[in-house]
């Protein structure tokens, strides 16, 4: 995977997180978040174009412990709906720098062992 897919995808998570919290904020919808549907497309993405694994799972990890470790650092100073959309955001681009780390490090390995010596 590229370096400069990775960076599309991330713009793409961080559109959907800013336009989608800032619709729930306009109608005062707390109980929603757009976080869902950066998942359900990252995991669409991933099977359309790219199964690693170990990635995905890395991935996943990772951006998990970033969301719900920024959502409580960030929520009592910015509110809800900021620290939602920042906290969103930064764990979707984190999951996905993991994600490529991961992928491209497992193709070279790959990449290496096929090679005949």
């Amino acid at each position: 995977m590229s370096w400069s897919e990775a960076a599309l995808v991330s713009a793409a998570c961080w559109t959907v997180s800013g336009l989608g919290y800032g619709v729930l904020a306009a109608l005062d919808e707390p109980q929603l978040s757009p976080a869902p549907l950066i998942g359900v497309g990252l995991a669409q993405w991933f099977f359309a174009y790219h199964r690693c694994w170990r990635g995905a799972v890395a991935a996943c990890l990772a951006g998990f412990v970033v969301l719900f470790g920024l959502v409580d650092i960030l929520r009592p100073g910015l509110g809800r709906y900021v620290a939602d959309a920042l906290a969103t955001g930064v764990a979707s681009t984190f999951a996905l720098t993991v994600f490529t780390l991961v992928d491209r490090a497992s193709r070279r390995r790959h990449g290496a062992a096929s090679r005949p010596g």
